[in-house]
Protein backbone atom coordinates (compact mmCIF):
# COMPACT_ATOMS: atom_id res chain seq x y z
CA UNK A 1 0.00 0.00 0.00
CA UNK A 2 1.35 3.41 -0.98
CA UNK A 3 1.27 6.21 1.56
CA UNK A 4 -0.25 9.42 0.26
CA UNK A 5 2.22 12.32 0.36
CA UNK A 6 1.52 15.85 1.51
CA UNK A 7 0.78 18.20 -1.38
CA UNK A 8 3.26 20.72 0.06
CA UNK A 9 6.16 18.47 1.07
CA UNK A 10 7.55 14.94 1.21
CA UNK A 11 5.88 13.92 4.47
CA UNK A 12 2.95 11.52 4.73
CA UNK A 13 -0.43 13.18 4.41
CA UNK A 14 -3.00 12.79 7.15
CA UNK A 15 -5.97 10.55 6.51
CA UNK A 16 -8.68 12.52 4.67
CA UNK A 17 -6.31 15.44 4.05
CA UNK A 18 -4.00 16.53 1.27
CA UNK A 19 -1.56 17.86 3.87
CA UNK A 20 0.77 16.47 6.53
CA UNK A 21 0.21 17.42 10.17
CA UNK A 22 2.27 20.63 9.96
CA UNK A 23 0.71 21.89 6.75
CA UNK A 24 -2.78 20.88 7.91
CA UNK A 25 -2.30 22.94 11.06
CA UNK A 26 -1.09 25.84 8.92
CA UNK A 27 -4.14 25.51 6.63
CA UNK A 28 -6.50 25.36 9.62
CA UNK A 29 -4.86 28.46 11.06
CA UNK A 30 -5.28 30.34 7.78
CA UNK A 31 -8.97 29.44 7.49
CA UNK A 32 -9.63 30.40 11.12
CA UNK A 33 -7.85 33.73 10.67
CA UNK A 34 -9.82 34.37 7.48
CA UNK A 35 -13.06 34.22 9.47
CA UNK A 36 -11.62 36.58 12.10
CA UNK A 37 -10.39 38.97 9.39
CA UNK A 38 -13.85 39.11 7.79
CA UNK A 39 -15.48 39.82 11.16
CA UNK A 40 -12.98 42.58 11.94
CA UNK A 41 -12.36 44.18 8.55
CA UNK A 42 -15.36 43.36 6.43
CA UNK A 43 -15.67 41.42 3.23
CA UNK A 44 -12.47 40.24 1.56
CA UNK A 45 -12.20 37.40 -0.94
CA UNK A 46 -10.28 34.25 -0.05
CA UNK A 47 -7.81 34.97 -2.88
CA UNK A 48 -7.19 38.57 -1.74
CA UNK A 49 -6.79 37.42 1.84
CA UNK A 50 -4.20 34.83 0.81
CA UNK A 51 -2.30 37.39 -1.28
CA UNK A 52 -2.27 39.86 1.63
CA UNK A 53 -1.18 37.20 4.12
CA UNK A 54 1.60 35.96 1.83
CA UNK A 55 3.19 39.44 1.76
CA UNK A 56 3.27 39.87 5.53
CA UNK A 57 6.68 39.44 7.11
CA UNK A 58 5.11 37.75 10.14
CA UNK A 59 3.66 34.92 8.05
CA UNK A 60 5.55 31.69 8.68
CA UNK A 61 7.00 29.33 6.11
CA UNK A 62 4.45 26.53 6.66
CA UNK A 63 1.62 28.99 6.04
CA UNK A 64 3.34 30.49 3.00
CA UNK A 65 3.72 27.02 1.48
CA UNK A 66 0.02 26.33 2.00
CA UNK A 67 -0.91 29.74 0.58
CA UNK A 68 1.14 29.10 -2.56
CA UNK A 69 -0.75 25.85 -3.16
CA UNK A 70 -4.16 27.33 -2.37
CA UNK A 71 -3.58 30.21 -4.80
CA UNK A 72 -3.01 27.68 -7.59
CA UNK A 73 -6.49 26.19 -7.10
Amino acid sequence: MTTKKCTACHRSALKDSEYCLNHKQAFDSVTNHYRVWIDACGDISWQNFLHKLSTMQETGSWVKEVIALELKK
